[in-house]
């Protein structure tokens, strides 16, 4: 299920970025913005879900960008771990791995790190 989840997860963040949802999130805006200069108030309740809707639409895209950041920086992290003789091999592509194995590699670090 957890697995799910995340292809669920990863697949609505990347389709959120695209150019195509920011054109929607644009239609809604001006549908919003003929509402409020219309004055009807039914047309106005619309408007308001429409905002509403933008509002969360807006989120996901701000996801995305990090996502895709985040990405690339993993990329160029592995790519030093590779080049590295002294590095572990085996924590290239952690951020691809669930959350428990994360957290384990995470301590055995700290336990290699002298605290002050």
């Amino acid at each position: 299920m957890k697995r799910l989840f995340d292809r669920f997860a990863t697949g609505c963040a990347r389709f959120s970025g695209r150019p195509a949802m920011l054109m929607v999130c644009i239609a809604l805006s001006i549908v919003g913005a003929a509402a409020y200069a219309s004055g009807d108030e039914h047309f106005l309740g619309g408007a308001n879900i429409s905002i509403s809707i933008v509002t969360l639409l807006l989120l996901p895209i701000l996801q995305a960008t990090q996502n895709r950041d985040g990405a690339a920086l993993q990329a160029k992290i592995d790519e030093l771990i590779k080049v590295n003789a002294a590095a572990r091999n085996d924590l290239i592509g952690l951020e691809n791995r669930d959350e428990e194995e994360i957290e384990r590699v995470r301590q055995d670090q700290e336990g290699l790190c002298p605290r002050e």
